[in-house]
């Protein structure tokens, strides 16, 4: 008689299911879920919401749709934001372009201790750009047009940024990195017997690089050039400081000043913040979709050093157009703030026996009489956001990286498109969306909502961070330390943990910098005694005078540099730009 197989228990099958891995990737997985998911969700519904006349109760309706195009200001605002955002995308990839192959492919001198500086940008806060350029290229006190005058004794103002043309100018100086980044790597993986096949054919380097280098980077370009575009529409900072004051609003400015306040109108910011959703939607569809797959053959079998193209007399023009830049985005404008901030009241002109500290002082030692509460609650509350969120990102990271990365299936696919959405997504349509669900709830006007939007935006960067150096770890590591014996916690602290500590403390250190210098996000979400170092920022150039908002930019700028510093130290040469 066969021998009856004894049924499996309930419990065990349970068992068998319940480990460690199981429930701390399921708990991550539904968290950054909810956390991604809930407020697009809810920022769609709520923009078919309508508030009555009193503004007390709601009913469905298409009213706020409608007031997209027979509002007096709406309108004139999304077109705005259509021209910045192309000409931020022209002239942004214009400078990356050529500033990643001048220092991929050309022999241009000291290209190597340029390119950190090129990335220097790309860490700064955009507004406070906005700001030094408003100093020094205002008409009545832009401290330029002032020598302008006194050099030729002119009337009038040579330059002028208060205006669109300042918000391309100081958004294109800023976004350059986003498409240097993208390009410079496809530029060094090259292989250079396709430039060498044209030129022995008789073509010139210009030919050359017009009609073989730059088509087969063409993905790449045109990559930069969407991320750009969708980044500059939903920037807030630069169009707040050099266009909203005279006249030009922009989207971004809108849902400000419609979404916040006494009379704030949450509903209609979310029917604005949609705009921009779509737009993202569409952009980022198309570069997945079209611009993604096109995959031309840069690189080949064979083991090749990038090609160096020498351009004679003309290294010394290619290594003036970098360094130029380096002094208009950087150099420039950290210069003038520190003078600005060194003057009691800034009237466009340098004044040595005027200059002293008492600026900082206000902005800094919060235990004076005389100090600003914003600026300085600002300053505590952004260092403790920095510090906590970017500790708190990098776990989720951590286990969002092994999922994505370690286990196969459907979920892994899921997380996977996740962690793209908060990248593609303006910071300010995904804080309208966090402001809309949580604004009942009792983390609303706490740090905790802030932090919660922060991470909910910004911690893929650092899952690409891990990402990155996961790939490069052989899974056999983790398998055999599960098949001695070790837990899924013992494998991860012990082999895989150790092994991707580079990976960690540089993206912990990127998101770091990146907290501290957010804006878009924080406006939306902040209220009195939440205020951020950005918000403080912005509360002196709105109520107090350019020397003190000049201080406290200074001194975040001053912070970021420093962590730039450290970034590149424990990330290497290669951090970002690889």
């Amino acid at each position: 008689m066969a021998q009856a197989i004894a049924p499996v228990e309930p419990v065990q099958t349970w068992r068998r299911f319940l480990t460690q891995e199981t429930i701390v990737t399921v708990i991550v997985g539904l968290i950054v879920a909810v956390a991604v998911i809930l407020p697009l969700i809810t920022l769609v519904v709520s923009s078919f919401l309508v508030l009555d006349d009193l503004g007390f109760d709601t009913e469905w309706g298409l009213e706020n749709y409608i007031l997209l195009y027979t509002d007096r200001v709406i309108p004139k605002a999304i077109f705005n934001t259509f021209i910045i955002s192309s000409g931020t995308m022209i002239l942004a990839t214009f400078l990356g372009v050529s500033l990643a192959w001048i220092n991929a492919r050309t022999n241009c001198p000291w290209a190597d201790y340029l390119e950190p500086y090129n990335l220097i940008p790309f860490f700064l806060s955009p507004f406070v750009g906005a700001i030094a350029w408003h100093n020094l290229a205002s008409p009545r006190i832009g401290l330029l047009n002032v020598w302008y005058r006194d050099f030729f004794g002119a009337e009038g103002y040579l330059l002028n940024v208060d205006n669109l043309w300042g918000v391309i100018w100081v958004t294109g100086l800023f976004f350059t990195p986003l498409v240097y980044l993208f390009v410079i790597g496809s530029l060094r993986r090259m292989d250079p017997s396709l430039e060498d096949s044209a030129r022995t054919t008789g073509a010139g380097l210009l030919r050359t690089t017009l009609t073989i280098t730059l088509p087969l980077v063409t993905p790449a370009i045109l990559s930069g050039a969407i991320i750009v575009f969708v980044t500059s529409a939903g920037e807030f900072g630069v169009p707040f400081k050099l266009a909203a004051p005279y006249g030009w609003e922009t989207l971004t400015t809108q849902i400000f000043t419609k979404a916040v306040g006494d009379d704030a109108n949450h509903y209609l910011g979310a029917t604005m913040s949609m705009v921009l959703g779509v737009i993202t939607v569409i952009l980022i569809w198309v570069q997945r979709v079209y611009i993604a797959p096109r995959s031309y053959t840069t690189v080949t079998g064979k083991g090749f050093r990038p090609n160096v193209l020498d351009l004679g007399k003309w290294k010394w023009v290619a290594f003036g157009f970098n360094l130029s830049y380096i002094f208009v985005a950087v150099v420039l404008p950290i210069f003038c703030l520190f003078i600005v901030s060194l003057h009691p009241v800034w009237t466009a002109e340098i004044i040595p026996s005027d200059m002293s500290m008492n600026n900082y002082v206000k902005t800094l030692f919060w235990w004076r009489e005389d100090s600003i509460r914003a600026a300085t609650d600002g300053i505590i509350n952004s260092f403790i956001l920095a510090f906590s969120g970017a500790s708190i990102a990098m776990v989720l990271a951590l286990v969002v990286s092994y999922m994505i990365h370690r286990t196969k299936g459907f979920g892994s696919k899921v997380l996977d498109i996740l962690c793209v959405i908060p990248i593609g997504f303006p910071g300010i349509v995904l804080a309208m969306g966090v402001l809309v669900t949580y604004i009942q709830t009792p983390i609303y006007a706490t740090l905790w909502i802030l932090l919660l939007g922060y991470i909910t935006r910004f911690f893929p960067y650092g899952q690409r961070n891990i990402a990155s150096i996961m790939l490069a770890i052989s899974e056999e590591l983790d398998q055999s330390s599960r098949m001695s014996g070790a837990t899924w916690f013992t494998t991860l602290r012990r082999i895989t943990i150790p092994l991707l500590k580079p990976g960690i403390f540089a993206g912990w250190v990127l998101l770091f910098v990146i907290f501290l210098r957010e804006l878009s996000i924080s406006i939306i979400l902040y209220s009195t005694g939440t205020e951020t170092i950005s918000v403080g920022v912005y509360y002196l150039a709105n109520f107090e005078n350019e020397a003190l908002t000049s201080a406290l930019s200074m001194t975040q700028t001053v912070v970021l540099l420093i962590c730039i510093y450290i970034f590149r130290r424990v990330a290497g040469k290669e951090a970002l730009s690889a």
